[in-house]
């Protein structure tokens, strides 16, 4: 039986991705750093390290491909997600979201050149806008990570263009249970449950002012999932819900569902001045042209998601030092 096969499986995203798909049910393979298979459970895996494989010649395998199952498509989710840490150490943004990649690509259309390949960049590409940011428009990244990830999608449609099924997906913001402490929504909720644990006290934040289109990751995965058998047919689509939402009022929403007092302060050192867009929404057109309809967001229950699950990492010690 064919497999989906998914890189970054044993990360945020790829766990919600490993349950859609257990849940249908429908085999998959993971390929990841060795040592992350104990992540997976029962699952496939093969090690593949993006930035040992960035520094492989062109030809050199980078993983022992033949010992998965065929692909029935891959969806690549590895990445270095965070912008702070793209912006902390650019090299390592280049090899492991754009040389290790190509690497990776190009041994496996050479074994399965129909495979189809969702490529997952980031709404981060785009240059900030008053209005939702279709496919076709301007593309201006402020920070290391979106240009990363702009280089990682021309390197993908290159392939494309040698007739590859790929399509680059740009997801803009997603998050739910389980998301790394160093991303804002799950950054307030920890930080937050840790307050209302103490009583209260100050919460320290950056620019609140910023306007994001958040998805719960549940949506994503289901969008990825549906356009994987459409890999190929168009080059980019955006995944999004086409709404904006401001930092601060989500910030309330979650300052809500705690019943202590807390007041918000902000903090220089949570400043991210020009690295820090202020405006990227999506527009949904393409997405539904393909799908018949966007993902909605369920704003209450994403908002009550976080907070559930930020309580019970406070009950299990998780360290929250980089929240």
């Amino acid at each position: 039986m064919a497999h989906v096969w998914l890189t970054g499986a044993d990360g945020f995203v790829g766990g919600w991705l490993r349950r859609a798909l257990e849940s249908e049910p429908r085999g998959w393979a993971a390929l990841g750093l060795p040592g992350t298979d104990q992540a997976l459970g029962d699952g496939i895996f093969a090690p593949l390290d993006l930035v040992a494989a960035a520094r492989r010649t062109p030809g050199q395998p980078v993983a022992a491909l033949e010992d998965l199952p065929e692909p029935a498509g891959l969806i690549h989710l590895a990445a270095l997600s965070s912008p702070p840490a793209c912006e902390a150490n650019p090299e390592l943004a280049q090899a492991i979201n754009v040389d290790g990649p190509a690497r990776f690509y190009a041994q496996l259309l050479e074994l399965w050149p129909d495979c189809p390949i969702i490529h997952v960049s980031s709404g981060h590409v785009y240059r900030p806008a008053a209005t939702p940011l279709r496919e076709d428009q301007a593309l201006e990244p402020v920070n290391v990570y979106g240009r990363t990830k702009l280089e990682g999608e021309a390197m993908a449609l290159g392939f494309r263009e040698r007739g590859a099924k790929v399509t680059v997906v740009r997801p803009f913001n997603h998050t739910g249970a389980g998301q790394l402490p160093s991303f804002a929504l799950p950054s307030f909720a920890l930080r937050l449950a840790k307050l209302e644990q103490q009583g209260g006290g100050e919460l320290p934040v950056g620019w609140l002012g910023s306007v994001r289109d958040f998805l719960h990751v549940r949506e994503v995965v289901q969008v990825y999932l549906s356009l994987l058998p459409k890999a190929g047919v168009v080059d980019l689509v955006n995944v999004c819900s086409g709404v904006g939402q401001v930092m601060g009022d989500l910030l309330d929403g979650l300052l809500a569902r705690f019943d202590c007092d807390i007041r918000v302060v902000q903090e220089e050192t949570r400043m991210r001045g020009a690295a820090d867009a202020d405006r990227l929404v999506g527009d949904t057109t393409r997405l539904v042209s393909l799908l018949g309809a966007a993902p909605i967001l369920d704003l209450n229950g994403l908002l009550d998601d976080l907070v559930t699950d930020a309580r019970a990492r406070l009950l299990a010690g998780e360290d929250f030092s980089q929240a």
